[in-house]
């Protein structure tokens, strides 16, 4: 694995990129102006004693752990600002102050900044007589400190979680790269239970919800989100401790999670986070997370694929299968964290070979090492993978460069394939037959051309066989347009499609539905693949995890993804009956080298079984199918 070498020693070369500003605005909040008081006595909700303990604890935290003056607690007064945050403690965090200050924060940041929104106080749910029309179907609320006015109409102290995402994919549009932080209960899609040391209020019931969309810009890659929550949706957030000292057990186990690594990813500080919250309450409650967990508070993200390792007897699991690209022979480092698995600076505590794959779990045994000299949970990345024969044809018209690539087990030369090697006055370039360049490389003979080639040539290789997998009968209908197509009605996955594809406009949103056809619930995801093989998880958006879609039931949203680039694309939608974390299927296009270029794209599956709901079952499944809708993308 020569090339393999050369290409991960490039990607070593590469320059670090500036360090991001950080910013921050904080909330806790003890006193509600409306909870159980006897002006109130029906107002089903106390306040609480630790919520801005809570905050004071976290803005300390990550002063000190980040070396950003986030400022402190106020001791006159309810507000306080640096010019890194902004704090809203007790009175002063109304809903129109949290969302003026979220906003504010976000037009001061630049693209690649990173914004961290803290919320400590109550958390709730909503339910509505209509069916909203969203992707993620979540029904989550934070209560701001005018919360439950009984003199005014619904959610009018009450910031909803479509009302929370909008802001950050106000946020992610502009680049800004958003951390939300939610000690509160019902928090794991984006909102504590109120009852005297939990922190939640009765469920709010409304009418005719109207949201304003404003989806995810997929254009801007540079953004990420990471959402880290008490608790998941349906749990109780806790607090504990005597009267003065009362905090919060997810916000206390956070702060020191951070301490004792101010660089751990996102996924290392929610595994320590969960194992101390899980210890301390006894299974009842436990923190979830969600979005770009490789990341960190530095703002960088490795997009090196992981995934967990677990024990099973003297067999060890790997929580990924053939339907996310995991092969046979295919050999893994194992870490005891994800940091360590994405950075490449510290050792693997041991090497693996994949010896079974399933659909969606594969074994893998341990070399050189018993099972039993590990620890039972564990971070795999890949070293080395086996696409098991020249799956890739590539005619190379470039004679100087037959010889490398020759080297590679996974091409075989092929005079009539559609892929081609030709050489021009500047280098080699990589094309399709009709004419699209897929990479420009160097010249033959230049240092840099083994690992850009293998890089580009195994972003195909992994998408061509990834999709001669999905050619099961499909239980599962996608729509999908932003132009008419003759003879197709996608509004009703309807109709015979034309040659080549439907037709799609370039820089224009796409518009997509998607309709679950089994028999039972199952976790939908949809894909989308663009000309240079770039790959999107364009539903659940930015890491999300969405609860299973009932038989018949349809997940229907006008997306922000938008087509740049003309070509042949396809859209993919992928029915599945357990959960997969299928982010790290993820890859840039062919004309880019990144940490991710040569490993395969297999998943991480952290913290799905924080909530069952929405994260579905681990496990294996034969119980899937898949769709593939080819478009060309007009000039």
């Amino acid at each position: 694995m020569r090339l393999l070498a050369l290409l991960l020693l490039a990607l070593l070369a590469l320059p670090a990129a500036a360090a991001p500003t950080l910013r921050a605005v904080f909330v806790g909040i003890d006193d509600y102006a409306f909870a159980t008081s006897p002006a109130y006595p029906d107002a089903g909700f106390a306040d609480l004693a630790g919520a801005v303990n809570d905050t004071r604890t976290i803005v300390a935290t990550l002063s000190k752990a980040l070396g950003r003056d986030f400022g402190a607690l106020p001791t006159v007064g309810c507000t306080a600002s640096t010019a890194a945050a902004l704090i809203l403690i007790n009175k002063c965090a109304t809903k129109a102050a949290i969302t003026a200050g979220w906003t504010s924060m976000i037009k001061a940041s630049q693209p690649e900044d990173v914004l961290i929104l803290y919320f400590a106080g109550h958390g709730s749910r909503y339910s509505d007589d209509t069916t909203l029309d969203q992707a993620s179907r979540y029904n989550s609320t934070i209560m701001a400190h005018d919360a439950r006015d009984p003199n005014k109409p619904y959610g009018n102290g009450e910031i909803m979680d479509h009302e929370v995402r909008d802001i950050i994919n106000t946020a992610t549009s502009r680049g800004v790269r958003i951390v939300t932080i939610f000690d509160s209960c019902n928090s794991g899609t984006a909102t504590r239970d109120g009852q005297s040391i939990s922190r939640s209020a009765p469920p709010l019931r409304v009418t005719g919800l109207r949201r304003r969309v404003t989806l995810p810009n997929y254009g801007n890659r540079g953004a990420w989100r990471v959402h880290l929550a008490a608790a998941g949706d349906g749990q109780d957030a806790t607090e504990a401790g005597e009267v003065g000292q009362r905090a919060g057990r997810f916000t206390t186990a956070l702060a020191r999670a951070i301490t004792a690594n101010p660089q751990a990813s996102f996924a290392d500080l929610a595994a320590a986070s969960l194992i101390e919250v899980n210890r301390v309450t006894n299974g009842r409650q436990l923190p979830h997370a969600e979005g770009a967990l490789r990341a960190s508070f530095a703002g960088v993200e490795r997009k090196v694929p992981t995934f967990d390792v677990v024990a099973d007897g003297n067999r060890l699991l790997l929580l990924g299968g053939a339907l996310l690209g995991v092969t046979p022979g295919s050999r893994f480092e194992l870490f005891r964290a994800t940091g360590d698995a994405v950075s490449g600076a510290t050792a693997p505590l041991a090497t693996a070979r994949v010896v079974k794959v399933g659909n969606s779990v594969a074994e893998v045994a341990p070399e050189g090492v018993a099972v039993a000299g590990l620890p039972p949970r564990l971070i795999a990345r890949e070293k080395e993978h086996r696409f098991g024969g020249p799956v890739l044809a590539l005619a190379v018209e470039a004679a100087a460069a037959r010889p490398l690539v020759a080297e590679l087990d996974f091409v075989r030369a092929d005079a009539a394939a559609p892929l081609l090697l030709r050489a021009d006055a500047a280098g080699l370039v990589l094309q399709q037959r009709d004419g699209l360049v897929l990479a420009r490389l160097p010249p033959a003979g230049h240092p840099d051309l083994p690992p850009r080639l293998a890089a580009a040539l195994g972003k195909i290789a992994r998408v061509q066989e990834w999709l001669k997998l999905l050619n099961r009968p499909a239980d599962v209908c996608l729509a999908v347009s932003n132009a008419p197509s003759a003879g197709y009605d996608p509004s009703q996955c309807s109709g015979t499609l034309p040659p080549g594809g439907i037709s799609l406009a370039r820089d224009k949103a796409i518009r997509l539905g998607v309709v679950n056809r089994a028999p039972d619930p199952r976790q939908l995801y949809v894909f989308y693949i663009g000309p240079l093989y770039d790959v999107t998880v364009v539903l659940p958006a930015f890491g999300g995890r969405d609860p299973a879609v009932d038989s018949r039931d349809a997940i229907r949203d006008s997306l922000d993804i938008i087509p740049t680039e003309a070509g042949p694309a396809r859209l993919v939608a992928l029915s599945t009956s357990v959960s997969l974390d299928v982010s790290a299927l993820e890859q840039t296009g062919t004309n880019i080298i990144d940490a991710d270029a040569c490993l395969n794209a297999v998943a991480r599956a952290f913290c799905r079984s924080a909530d069952a709901s929405r994260s579905g079952t681990a496990g294996e499944t034969d119980d899937w199918s898949a769709i593939i809708i080819p478009a060309r993308i007009q000039p």
